[in-house]
């Protein structure tokens, strides 16, 4: 049997104490008919050089320059000289389990599906944090039932760099350029397409969160990419599956309720209309949450910042963020 060939996409863009270690990691998988394509997105330091002398080392890295266009634009960039029947998607901070991509392809190939998921770690400076630690699981489901994973969000982490994906699927899909949390929007366009996943339990991707990544930078109004997201996921589950809306209204309040804890962060913060927005939309759910299903935690944010939102803020400050997981 002809093993498949996987493409794997690597965006780079300065992040030279990083990328030796993601590199090697994808240098070192078990599964070894792959294809590493980074992309040097016009970096500034030295990782335009380390991509060069890396490709030196395997065969099967190929290094591809161009101007800087953010994120998104060097992944599509990657997916259009991707030559593998499988692609998959790495941040160059980040590296991966020895075993991911072999697992990924046996889950695909088992269940004769179009896209595999695993499971993540986060790591931070000093500890790392499993986003999955249940009973092991294995199984396929069909695009509804992936939304209704998605939009639960106990299983199912959404980002783009836990996925392999066929290469006929994810050629389909643009990501958005210009924005950021784009792998919101490129979670959605795949849900509309894809008939057969597989999700397996194993942590096989590990993600590191630095000082200036999206979870730990100030707020800025492009942080409201991640609300127009949330609103084009609602109105696609309002179209489709109304019977979603109550998880729908977690998912939604729960993201709203990320980016307004950023805002809190900011000095006069009360003159932003950002912070309005979301503030109106807090108040107004806050009901129909407390006599939901959704989390105790989410719940209890709510009362908090119902009640004063100084004490909200105190109480965000005294638990690290940790008060709600969006």
């Amino acid at each position: 049997m002809i093993e498949p060939l996987i493409s794997v996409i690597v965006p780079v863009y300065n992040v030279e104490k990083y990328l030796e270690k993601c590199v090697v990691s994808l240098i070192q998988q078990t599964y070894r008919n792959i294809e590493i394509i980074l992309v040097n997105d016009g970096s500034t330091d030295e990782s335009g050089i380390m991509c060069e002398k890396l490709a030196q080392e395997d065969d099967r890295i190929k290094v591809f320059h161009k101007k800087n266009g953010g994120l998104s634009d060097a992944r599509n960039y990657g997916v259009e000289r991707a030559t593998g029947e499988y692609i998959g998607f790495v941040d160059s901070d980040d590296y991966v389990h020895e075993c991911m991509y072999e697992k990924l392809l046996s889950a695909i190939l088992r269940h004769d599906a179009e896209m595999s998921e695993c499971t993540v770690t986060r790591v931070y400076k000093n500890t790392t944090i499993d986003f999955y630690s249940g009973e092991d699981f294995e199984f396929q489901v069909d695009s509804k039932n992936y939304l209704e994973e998605y939009l639960l969000n106990e299983r199912v982490y959404g980002s783009a760099w836990c996925k392999l994906i066929k290469s006929e699927i994810a050629k389909k899909v643009k990501f958005p350029v210009g924005k950021i949390y784009e792998d919101a929007f490129y979670s959605l366009e795949l849900i509309k397409i894809l008939q057969k996943i597989v999700l397996i339990s194993d942590s096989l991707y590990y993600y590191y969160i630095r000082e200036g990544s999206i979870t730990t930078k100030p707020f800025s109004h492009r942080d409201m990419d991640y609300i127009e997201s949330v609103d084009n996921l609602e109105k696609y589950v309002q179209n489709n599956y109304p019977e979603y809306d109550h998880l729908m209204l977690q998912r939604k309040s729960l993201a709203y309720l990320s980016i307004f804890n950023q805002i809190l962060d900011l000095n006069e913060y009360k003159k932003l209309d950002d912070y309005n927005h979301i503030k109106t939309y807090l108040s107004s759910v806050s009901g129909k949450i407390l006599f939901s299903k959704a989390s105790t935690k989410l719940k209890v944010a709510l009362i908090l910042l119902n009640i004063n939102e100084s004490i909200y803020k105190y109480v965000l400050k005294k638990t690290n963020r940790r008060i709600v997981n969006s």
